[in-house]
């Protein structure tokens, strides 16, 4: 029952005509004023929807955006590694694919780089000075047994890392 079927029920009883009108204009006031609010609470529930997708849709391309930074991040490295070795000759990345075999930082030269490598003496010897120009590769020791030892520098870590 509302407030209105009220009034109309005490009306020319409690009420005098003056303060019913009153009183029924104020309750009518007051009843639109209800079905705004609940027309303005509807538009933003709407409206609530509406981000709440866009926010989804927006974490989603953020994920996918991540992602994509991540594999870019990783093709970068590479390209920095590779444009390091497009520069060195075929021997020189063999003679760095040596130590990655090997799994090693240290090699001597004549008993280890020479007989493991397809190539003539002077074109290892080359490449050699090529690594060392490069900063891949530095000359650690020399023993009269096994001959100089090479080791890998930082930047040839990182290289082969």
């Amino acid at each position: 029952m509302d407030v209105i079927s009220i009034l109309n029920g005490v009306k020319n009883k409690v009420l005098d005509a003056k303060n019913y009108e009153l009183l029924k204009h104020a309750y009518a006031l007051q009843n639109e004023n209800i079905e705004q609010l609940k027309s303005n609470n509807e538009a933003i529930k709407e409206n609530n929807q509406l981000l709440q997708k866009k926010v989804n849709h927006m974490e989603e391309e953020n994920k996918s955006l991540r992602q994509s930074v991540a594999e870019l991040s990783q093709k970068v490295s590479q390209l920095e590694r590779d444009g390091v070795s497009s520069g060195l000759s075929e021997v020189a990345l063999a003679i760095l694919d040596l130590y990655r075999r090997h799994d090693a930082t240290k090699l001597y030269k004549e008993t280890q780089i020479i007989p493991a490598l397809n190539f003539r003496k002077i074109q290892i010897e080359s490449a050699i000075d090529e690594l060392k120009k490069a900063n891949m590769i530095s000359c650690s020791s020399i023993n009269r047994d096994y001959g100089m030892k090479y080791s890998l520098t930082e930047q040839g870590k990182k290289y082969l890392i």
